[in-house]
């Protein structure tokens, strides 16, 4: 697919075309230069060719390194990403690409080298560095792609088409609670209701992210309407040099600012807990000083999950078990991808929803009694 600034169209007659300036008159008129083809991938790589050609990019400049170049980059982030992106970005730049690509002139990058130089950084050679995973590599892989997309922008390399083989997914996710697993767990919130607690059941029952559970204000919920707004989400960065800090923020997409309604025996606990907090007191800390940040967190579920002799799992099982038991109840995936404040429902499909023995029997019995019952039906002729 052509994409705009690349001078590349499809002509009525079902053919490429690609034009490039290939040189300029005495008073500078500007004089074209066509290249054809019946595939856009192959026009655009002749057409990367002659533009190299016709001096378009300025690959004879040999002062600037990967690093002065990546840095450039990194910096131009700065204002246009999240606070904790442009962290994340900076430790995997100089984490991960840096050690390798540091003193590389520009001028020198290759796709052959840059693919090897990959290679090195997902498998390194010493007994120091620890391979990386899939999502590291892909982390990495998609930097090093808009490094080099924005050094084409600058004209200092030409536009590169990068092909790496990723270490295989390993599934992480913990499969999803047990009924029975669920009930001990609000049987043991119930038996006690403090706010922390309630935190399980806002992961179990509205399918909060634990940054959203400690980005909670008692302002966000509307007792009345049984409402719940997601406005914020809390965070730990990296600063640099081994420091790290707590931030909160905006949600981690536009469509995770949501409206979520509150299950009625939830909303009974939490109207017997609202006192006379003013809103601004952060939900899970009591105060209004500073939230919860996610790690202390984690450790509490941690000894209540044990307290309620629940299977350990990672918090964000709990929005797992909540998407699977949304659709297993027949809500359609739509509505399940709005609660989740996903961005699209394919998301949805991919990572949270996990499929149990029950829900493939009861859908291969309805499969095959619908099945049976066409085949009892008596076929119509076409005498008829």
């Amino acid at each position: 697919m052509a994409r705009r600034g690349e001078n590349i169209r499809k002509r009525k007659d079902g053919r490429w075309e690609g034009r490039y300036i290939k040189a300029r008159t005495s008073e500078g008129k500007v004089q074209w230069g066509y290249v054809y083809g019946t595939v856009y991938a192959e026009v655009k790589q002749v057409l990367i060719r002659k533009k190299a050609e016709a001096g378009f990019y300025n690959l004879k400049r040999t002062d600037l390194t990967f690093e002065a170049l990546a840095e450039v980059w990194l910096h131009s982030h700065r204002n246009a990403v999240k606070e904790s992106t442009y962290a994340h970005y900076s430790y995997t730049l100089h984490k991960y690409l840096l050690p390798v690509l540091s003193k590389v002139p520009v001028a020198s990058l290759e796709e052959s080298f840059l693919e090897r130089a990959m290679q090195q950084i997902i498998t390194p050679t010493d007994a120091a560095h620890k391979p990386l995973g899939n999502s590291s590599a892909r982390e990495c892989l998609s930097m090093l792609r808009r490094i080099c997309k924005y050094a084409a922008h600058l004209r200092l390399i030409r536009p590169m088409e990068l092909e790496v083989a990723l270490p295989k997914a390993i599934d992480k996710i913990s499969a999803p609670l047990s009924p029975a697993e669920q009930q001990r767990l609000h049987q043991y919130v119930q038996a006690n209701p403090t706010p922390r607690k309630i935190g399980l059941l806002l992961g179990l029952e509205l399918g909060l992210r634990i940054g959203e559970i400690c980005g909670l204000q008692w302002g966000d919920f509307d007792l009345k309407l049984g409402t719940l707004e997601i406005n914020r989400t809390v965070c730990r960065i990296s600063c640099g040099n081994g420091h790290t800090k707590v931030v909160t923020q905006t949600p981690k997409t536009r469509t995770s600012r949501r409206e979520i309604p509150i299950p009625k025996q939830l909303l009974i606990m939490l109207k017997k807990l609202r006192g006379k907090v003013s809103d601004s007191t952060w939900f899970l800390s009591g105060n209004e000083s500073k939230p919860t940040e996610p790690r202390c967190y984690r450790k509490s579920v941690k000894a209540y999950l044990k307290q309620a002799t629940v299977r350990q799992v990672r918090p964000h099982a709990l929005r797992h078990t909540f998407a699977t038991t949304c659709l297993q109840a027949g809500c359609d995936v739509k509505t399940l991808s709005e609660l989740l404040g996903h961005a699209n429902a394919n998301i949805t499909l991919q990572r949270y929803v996990h499929s149990d023995l029950t829900r493939k029997r009861r859908e291969m019995n309805r499969i095959f009694s619908h099945q049976v019952s066409m085949r009892g039906r008596k076929t119509p002729s076409l005498m008829e």
